[in-house]
């Protein structure tokens, strides 16, 4: 299922970069995940003569629109499809999780590649979506969960500072396999999280892996099926015994 995915995303890739050297101008995508902008980085080699960017709204974005163009119309105006909505719950006493959010505007049957980040604060919280479901949204979406909630539009220089907590972990590892490394980030044993990858329960950089010798890299992200998502923040040096000193971000979710 993910290689058909794969190959579907990759398609999309193709045809924005098709479409915007066919027309002659800058041609947006849906909102891409960091893998997926990878692929799309892979994909702009065999297209020579042609530029492209990445914008997810604010400077840190995860999620963010692909925009493709021929190297000599960079400078022409273009519109980026992309707005802000902030919705409040009016009941101060809740405090809707990012599952919450996500899930309940799903639910009003819109695509997640319409939607980027969704930036969760204490009050409220901010999402970056596609322009054409900004008014769909702002007049169906109504609660979240069982909270009642009103959702304004705001410009993109007012979005909530994204904050991530997480967990710090420090440890040492005789090798950078995923094996070890997931191990330590979602607090299992080396021994029972290698057939966890091998189901297919692991992503690295958003993209499954099934092999726990897979190698793990400073800045790598993991996302475990029902544990979460860490980052590998810092591989150090060795111990005198010869282990490799991690330092790993799990983040908490809310």
């Amino acid at each position: 299922m993910d290689n058909i995915n794969e190959e579907i995303t990759e398609a999309r890739i193709r045809d924005i970069f098709t479409i915007a050297r066919k027309n002659r101008g800058k041609k947006a995508s849906n909102f891409l995940d960091p893998g997926q902008q990878q692929m799309a980085e892979m994909v702009a080699r065999s297209f020579p003569g042609m530029g492209f960017y990445f914008n997810g709204g604010y400077e840190k974005a995860e999620r963010k629109i692909l925009v493709a163009y021929p190297e000599d119309m960079l400078d022409e105006p273009f519109r980026e499809p992309l707005g802000a909505l902030r919705i409040i719950p009016k009941n101060s006493d809740e405090h809707p999780g990012h599952r919450d959010y996500l899930g309940a505007i799903l639910a009003l049957g819109i695509n997640r590649e319409k939607l980027g980040d969704i930036l969760v604060g204490k009050t409220s919280a901010d999402i970056v979506v596609k322009q054409e479901i900004m008014e769909y949204i702002g007049l169906n979406l109504k609660k979240i969960r069982n909270v009642s909630v009103e959702v304004e539009e705001i410009s993109l220089k007012e979005l909530l500072q994204p904050e991530r907590p997480y967990k710090e972990l420090k440890s040492t590892v005789a090798s950078l396999r995923l094996d070890a490394i997931a191990g330590i980030a979602f607090g299992i044993s080396r021994s029972k999280m290698a057939p966890f990858i091998k189901g297919e329960n692991i992503r690295l950089n958003f993209k499954v892996v099934k092999d726990p010798a897979a190698l793990v890299k400073e800045g790598d992200i993991i996302s475990a099926n029902r544990l979460g998502r860490a980052k590998v923040v810092e591989v150090g040096g060795r111990s005198k015994k010869g282990r490799i000193y991690v330092k790993i971000h799990r983040y908490i979710s809310r």
